[in-house]
């Protein structure tokens, strides 16, 4: 999975890729799932190495077919998220329980700086995840 990240905040645009492994665990059971993954950038092949480490909290709801709640789990949207850059082992942005808006295949939200941050494509991954845990 490559994903671009634009940090307004330091007014640049990042991009990262991974192997698209992530972690996730059971927060309430059936209902909410905390979604862990890091990214290494690009241009840390060059340079000090730019990680960025990602933390979302997602609805999960049962899927319904008509009026009839199903076994299947699907994606019901991200409730917060924590997001954090660090650049050769120290931390140059980061931002706690923001709201994110999606948009389109990713995620827009705001850090406490009252400037915007946009994660795309991750909203794919973050469906999938939910998905893995369907019988």
């Amino acid at each position: 999975m490559q994903v671009s990240v634009e940090l307004r905040a330091l007014r640049q645009r990042l991009t990262f890729f991974s192997a698209a492994t992530y972690q996730k665990e059971w927060l309430e059971p059936d209902s909410l799932m905390a979604f862990r993954c890091e990214f290494v950038a690009d241009e840390a092949r060059t340079g000090p190495p730019v990680r960025a480490f990602l933390l979302a909290r997602l609805a999960v709801g049962r899927a319904r077919i008509l009026s009839y709640e199903t076994t299947r789990y699907e994606f019901g949207g991200v409730e917060d998220l924590d997001f954090a850059v660090s650049l050769d082992g120290e931390t140059v942005y980061e931002v706690y329980s923001a709201r994110p808006m999606e948009e389109g295949k990713g995620l827009t939200f705001r850090d406490e700086s009252d400037r915007w941050t946009t994660i795309r494509p991750i909203i794919s991954a973050l469906k999938q995840a939910v998905r893995d845990e369907n019988p």
